[in-house]
């Protein structure tokens, strides 16, 4: 009986890290067209960096789809070699069978709460800031002595001198605010401009008035600034919006619900799947198309209650009975299913 559980749970665990490294390359591999194109030459780690986090961004579908998947194939692959016959005949029940299954889903299901919560929103935060500080980075090294050069469409950088991050005698115009620097010294340090011993120069009725200052930080306005969505803020925030922020109450008791209930398909997909590839009796590709198919029309369904929770139209508590009884009852069907 041990044997026949860690075979099951071994080939459930291999199929699923396959179809994981899998999905990654296809995710990771469409996301790269989309990644700004002065990335591909902020170096080999920090590309490597940016890579990681677009992954661990959509590592809930990667974990969904691939722990179905894998149930699935595992199910098949016992009834299509014989193996299920043996199994029934050595005396194990249908029910004994499901043990080493309910187990791995359990597992599932804990680590699936620790994706929902805290992987994929700290993945999606960092990748935004990620993206954001190495553009301006890139903007800022590439500026080159002796020559004016636009770091947006609105700021003009003049400098004389430049050793890696210092800069001397340093002219900067934003043409927007009308806004002229002058400055003696520069460092570059944490994406800011340490200005030292210098002028601004700010427009008013008159004329312009001259402000002298001895250290002045310089925030870069760069043309590309990605921020991370309302949905991927820490949980900690969220849960002190739903307590004293009445306008933003729904919004972030959807997102709270969303992250979640995420845990609730893995709950039952492990024993569905699992007894869809050994009780129908169909070819491979066909048990994934449907298995495919009941993960989108969960995610659809998803994004329509989230939606909903986010207005204040429905309780939470009903769409977790929804997803309880959609996903229950195709279990129930398959494993009573001859």
């Amino acid at each position: 009986m041990k044997i026949l559980y860690r075979y099951l749970s071994f080939n459930i665990i291999k199929y699923f890290l396959i179809l994981v490294g899998f999905f990654s390359v296809i995710i990771v591999s469409s996301q790269l067209l989309h990644l700004p194109s002065i990335l591909y030459h902020a170096g080999v780690i920090k590309f490597f960096q940016i890579l990681i986090f677009v992954n661990l961004s959509f590592l809930k579908y990667q974990f969904l789809f691939g722990f179905f998947i894998s149930a699935v194939v595992v199910g098949y692959m016992v009834r299509e070699n014989r193996e299920i016959y043996a199994i029934y005949s050595s005396g194990i029940s249908k029910k004994q069978l499901m043990y080493p299954v309910v187990f791995i889903s359990f597992l599932f299901f804990l680590v699936s709460l620790f994706i929902s919560f805290i992987v994929v929103p700290y993945a999606n935060r960092e990748r935004a800031q990620f993206i954001t500080l190495n553009v301006k980075k890139h903007i800022l090294d590439s500026i080159v002595e002796n020559n004016f050069m636009k770091l947006s469409d609105d700021i003009t950088v003049y400098v004389h001198e430049k050793d890696e991050n210092k800069m001397r005698y340093i002219f900067i115009h934003n043409r927007k605010k009308r806004i002229t620097i002058t400055a003696e010294e520069a460092n570059f340090s944490d994406n800011r401009l340490i200005l030292k011993n210098g002028y601004i120069q700010l427009p008013s009725q008159s004329g312009f008035n001259l402000l002298k200052f001895e250290k002045y930080r310089f925030l870069l306005d760069v043309k590309y600034i990605k921020k991370y969505e309302f949905e991927d803020l820490e949980n900690e925030t969220l849960l002190k919006l739903v307590k004293e922020n009445k306008k933003l109450r729904n919004r972030a008791v959807g997102v709270l619900t969303d992250r979640l209930f995420y845990g609730i398909p893995f709950i039952f997909i492990g024993v569905l799947g699992f007894f869809m590839g050994i009780q129908l009796y169909k070819s491979r590709d066909a048990l994934i198309s449907i298995a495919v198919i009941i993960s989108i029309l969960y995610l659809v369904m998803n994004t329509y209650f989230i939606k909903l929770i986010q207005k204040g139209s429905i309780n939470p508590v009903l769409y977790g009975i929804i997803l309880v009884i959609y996903f229950g009852s195709l279990t129930a069907y398959f494993y009573k299913k001859r």
